[in-house]
C-alpha cells in the first residue's frame, strides 16, 4: 500500500487528510510542559531535516503537527548549554562557558541564581527531572533536587554506560553515577542495573506521567543520555541489540554509524511512549511537548558518536553551525496554526522567558536575563522578537561568534575544513537507504496520541512539502574560508559556512564587533577547576556524590 492511500485509510481515519489548523484546545488552567532533550544529536541524524539514513518518525510526527524551528541556536558543549536552557542567561555570566564539567570538578551554575524549575515550582507546579544533570554537584546544595526539582533520577555527570550506569573519569577513576534523589534525602541507585539507560528513563517519565495528579500542572525534563557515546568501544554496550540493528540498518557500512543508529531509535521510540502516556493521561490536549538537541554531533575526536552534523560546517565544542544550529521542534494543541516552519531566531536562553509566560508568569519578574519570550512566536504566529544572538565567548583561546540577523562573524574558528562526517549514504543521495517511510510517520505512537487527542493529523502532502522545505542544500565545497582570523558569513545564502564575505561587509564586521564587545563587559572568566580528589567514589560507597559541605 502506498503512502498516501494507507494515510486515508481506516487505520487512521479520513480526518487525518488534514491538519487541524486552529488552537484545539484553550485552557484556563497552566499547561503541563514536557522537556525532551537528546545528548550530542547531529543535524543530519532526524529524518524531517531530510536524510532518509535513520528514520525518526515519532520525532517526525511532533515536528509536523507542532512546529519545526529552523534557526534553533544552543551552545557548543553540554555544560554550557543546559546553562542557558534552565538560567535564561547566557553561561558567560557565570563563568560557565568553558569545557564541560568534569567528574569531581567543584563548581557549577552559582547558587544565587534561580533555575528554570524553581520559578515553575514558584507557579505551582510539580517538577521532574530524569536523565543528565551535568551543572554541578560538589555538595548538597547543587544537586537537582535542591534546586527546584521535586524529584531527581538520573546521573550527575557527563554521561553513564548504557548498561551499568557507570562513569569512568579521564584520569581512570570508576563509579557508579545512578541516583533517586528527593528534596529530603540524595539516593545512589542500583535497581535498574543492567537496564538499557534509554529504557529506563523512558519508563520512569511514563511512570511519573500516569501517576501525575492531574489537578496540578506538570513540568518534567526528560534529559536523556542518546546519543552521547559511553565511550566503552564495545557496540553490544551501547544498543538493545547490536545483531537485528545490523539487519535492520544493512545499508550503513560503518559499524560506529549503525551504533549511533540503533540509540537514536531507541531515542525516538521514548518520545513516541511518553506521547502516547500524555495521550493516555488524557493531559496532552493541555500540554506543550519539546524536544531539541542541546549541542550538534562530535563526529569524531573525543567521545565521538559518529553523528552527523551535514550539511552544516562543524561539530561539537566549535563555533560553526555544526555546533550549535540545533534540532528542535514543538507540539501543542494550544498552537494556533500548527504545521508550520518558524524562521525566526530562537536561542536556548529563550525557553526560560518562554516557560515560564505559556505556564502564566510574567517574564519581566525574570530580572536581567538574555532569553526573550517566544511564546508569542510559538503559539500565535507572531514575528520573533530575537534579532541577534550571542553564540559564545571562549576567552581562553580568544574564540568568538555572533549573529545579527543574516550575518555571522566567528573569530579564531580554525577548522579550514568541513571537519564533520556526511553519513554513509549522502554523497550518493541517500540512494542505499530506504525511501522515507511516511506509513511509518502517520501510524506512529506520536501521530496515534495526537490524533486521539485533537482528531486530526498532518497529511502525508504537507509533510512531503514540509520536509522539502526544512533540507539545507547546500553541498560542502571542497575548500572552506579559513577562519583562524576572522570570517563574517551570510548565513542566508551560505547556512554551510563555505565562503568569508568579511571584506564587501566591513561595517557589518564593525557591528558585530561591538555587539560581541558588550558581552564582553559583563563576560565572568571560566571558572574551570582542578578535580578534587576528595570526590573519589571510593570515599563515597563506590557512587559520584557531592563530596563538599558548603
Amino acid at each position: 500500500m502506498d503512502s498516501l492511500s494507507f494515510a486515508c485509510s481506516s487505520l487512521v481515519i479520513s480526518i487525518c487528510c488534514t491538519i487541524n489548523r486552529v488552537s484545539a484546545v484553550q485552557s484556563e488552567n497552566p499547561p503541563n510542559i514536557i522537556v525532551i532533550l537528546a545528548d550530542d544529536l547531529g543535524w543530519n541524524d532526524v529524518s524531517f531535516h531530510g536524510s532518509n539514513e535513520i528514520p525518526t518518525p515519532n520525532i517526525d510526527s511532533v515536528a509536523y503537527n507542532g512546529l519545526i524551528l529552523r534557526n534553533h541556536y544552543v551552545l557548543p558543549t553540554c555544560t554550557p548549554s543546559r546553562t542557558a536552557f534552565m538560567t535564561g542567561r547566557y553561561p558567560i555570566r557565570s563563568g560557565m562557558q568553558g569545557y564541560p564539567l568534569e567528574a569531581g570538578e567543584p563548581r557549577g551554575i552559582p547558587l544565587n541564581t534561580q533555575l528554570l524549575p524553581e520559578h515553575l515550582k514558584n507557579l505551582g507546579y510539580s517538577t521532574r527531572l530524569v536523565g543528565k544533570w551535568h551543572v554541578g554537584y560538589q555538595s548538597d546544595g547543587f544537586t537537582p533536587a535542591k534546586r527546584g526539582f521535586d524529584t531527581f533520577f538520573g546521573f550527575y555527570n557527563g554521561f553513564i554506560g548504557y548498561y551499568d550506569h557507570n562513569y569512568t573519569s579521564k584520569s581512570g577513576i570508576t563509579g557508579h553515577d545512578f541516583h533517586r534523589d528527593n528534596s529530603t534525602g540524595l539516593n545512589p541507585d542500583w535497581t535498574g542495573e543492567s537496564t538499557y539507560a534509554t529504557d529506563l528513563f523512558t519508563d520512569e517519565a511514563v511512570k511519573i506521567i500516569e501517576e501525575h495528579d492531574s489537578q496540578r500542572p506538570l513540568y518534567l525534563q526528560l534529559s536523556h543520555l542518546a546519543p552521547h557515546t559511553s565511550d566503552v568501544g564495545d557496540p553490544s554496550l551501547e544498543v538493545r541489540n547490536f545483531s537485528a540493528l545490523k539487519q535492520t540498518f544493512h545499508y550503513i557500512a560503518k559499524v560506529e554509524r549503525i551504533t549511533y543508529a540503533g540509540m537514536v531509535t531507541a531515542l525516538d521510540e521514548s518520545v513516541g511512549r511518553v506521547m502516547e502516556a500524555l495521550s493516555k493521561k488524557n493531559i496532552l490536549k493541555n500540554s506543550i511537548v519539546i524536544f531539541m538537541a542541546d549541542n550538534g554531533a562530535p563526529t569524531f575526536g573525543e567521545y565521538a558518536n559518529r553523528g552527523s552534523n551535514y550539511p552544516l560546517r562543524g561539530l561539537k565544542s566549535s563555533f560553526y553551525e555544526g555546533a550549535v544550529h540545533g534540532v528542535a521542534c514543538v507540539y501543542s494543541p494550544l498552537i494556533r496554526n500548527p504545521g508550520r516552519i518558524v524562521d525566526d531566531l530562537v536561542h536556548m536562553t529563550d525557553w526560560l522567558p518562554t516557560l515560564y509566560s505559556a505556564a502564566g508568569g510574567n517574564d519581566k519578574d525574570l530580572g536581567i536575563i538574555d532569553g526573550v519570550n517566544q511564546w508569542p512566536t510559538i503559539e500565535r504566529g507572531e514575528s520573533g522578537r530575537r534579532k541577534s544572538l550571542l553564540v559564545n565567548i571562549d576567552e581562553t583561546v580568544n574564540r568568538e561568534a555572533a549573529i545579527i540577523g543574516r550575518y555571522k562573524l566567528l573569530k579564531k574558528g580554525a577548522m579550514p575544513y568541513y571537519d564533520g562526517y556526511y553519513g554513509d549514504n549522502v554523497d550518493d543521495g541517500d540512494s542505499s537507504a530506504p525511501s522515507y517511510n511516511l506509513d511509518a510517520v502517520m501510524a506512529s505512537p506520536s501521530s496515534q496520541a495526537i490524533l486521539e487527542t485533537t482528531g486530526a493529523i498532518v497529511d502525508p502532502s504537507s509533510i512531503l512539502d514540509l520536509r522539502a522545505q526544512e533540507k539545507i542544500d547546500c553541498k560542502p565545497p571542497a575548500e572552506f574560508a579559513n577562519c583562524s582570523g576572522t570570517c563574517l558569513f551570510d548565513l542566508e545564502i551560505d547556512p554551510c559556512e563555505t565562503t568569508d564575505v568579511s571584506s564587501q561587509y566591513p561595517d557589518v564586521v564593525e557591528m558585530l564587533e561591538n555587539f560581541i564587545d558588550g558581552y564582553r563587559n559583563v563576560l565572568m572568566n571560566q571558572t574551570n577547576t582542578p578535580v578534587d580528589p576528595k570526590s573519589d567514589p571510593m570515599y563515597h560507597g563506590g557512587v559520584w556524590m557531592p563530596w563538599l559541605n558548603i
